[in-house]
């Protein structure tokens, strides 16, 4: 990766689509259904509004197929693999790995001095996460690393979400909120600044602590029939001192939204 070719310390993945969430849950109500089925697999497409936190870009629109599995033990879901330890009614204890879906390509950048950065590679984040559901909501937490350079740090983040449907099966909307710690060197590594980027384009070095960020979002899906479901997200993080004050970065929060229709196979 480039970035080793300099002293640097890392910008942190705070708008990867929670299209694994969506997937997941309406795979797992497909699941409970029919119990003693074969495996559930779904096929969509999707479409995603993202804010980008750098200075001159403003925000990026994708449209992109999706595929989720849902077996007993294993699971796929858009960009994340997992491996459930554990797996009974209202709780998952698993095993995952999963693209993030940030980086940072100096050449796409409108910024002449960003385009004088290194790159920013994708993460491939890989840890373990925990679900549980109660009468009161679903609570959530989840810690990773990057394997392919756990020099870049780790995050660990809990959730907790409500759903305001009194029939989770056919619709579910409600509000969710994360709260997530990311490493030092985690933050830097897409937000800092080395000696020798700070000389070619003339932002001043920087090098970012670790953070804590704040994300409240809006989700839900809703089962057209048995086989189609539309869902959906809005999502708005709150960018932590460690990353606003970084000279690359400009606004306080960024948002995110998609929406994905889905096929049980």
């Amino acid at each position: 990766m480039s970035l080793s070719k300099v002293e640097r310390s890392p910008i942190v993945t705070l708008k990867a689509l929670p299209l694994m969430a969506f997937l997941g849950a309406t795979s797992v109500a497909n699941a409970q259904e029919k119990p003693d089925e074969q495996p559930v697999w779904q096929a969509g497409l999707a479409v995603a509004t993202v804010d980008s936190s750098y200075k001159g870009k403003n925000r990026e629109n994708f449209v992109f197929p999706v595929i989720g599995y849902e077996g007993k033990r294993v699971y796929f879901r858009g960009v994340e693999l997992g491996y459930r330890f554990i797996k009974k009614p209202g709780q998952e204890f698993a095993a995952f790995s999963a693209v993030a879906g940030k980086r940072f390509e100096p050449k796409k950048q409108t910024d002449p001095a960003l385009q004088q950065l290194d790159e920013r590679d994708f993460r491939v984040e890989t840890g373990l996460k925990f679900t549980q559901h109660t009468p009161y909501g679903r609570f959530s937490a989840e810690s990773s690393v990057n394997i392919r350079d756990l020099d870049t740090g780790y995050k660990t983040s809990l959730g907790y979400y409500y759903s305001l449907s009194p029939n989770p099966r056919q619709w579910q909307v409600g509000p969710r909120i994360d709260v997530s710690y990311v490493s030092g060197s985690y933050t830097d590594y897409f937000y800092g600044i080395s000696e020798a980027e700070s000389l070619r384009s003339g932002f001043n070095e920087y090098q970012s602590n670790s953070s804590w960020n704040l994300a409240l979002s809006l989700e839900g899906y809703f089962r057209i029939n048995e086989r189609w479901t539309l869902a959906g997200t809005i999502k708005r993080s709150f960018l932590d001192d460690s990353i606003r004050n970084s000279p690359i970065t400009e606004g306080k929060h960024a948002n995110s939204a998609f929406i994905i229709v889905s096929y049980r196979l």
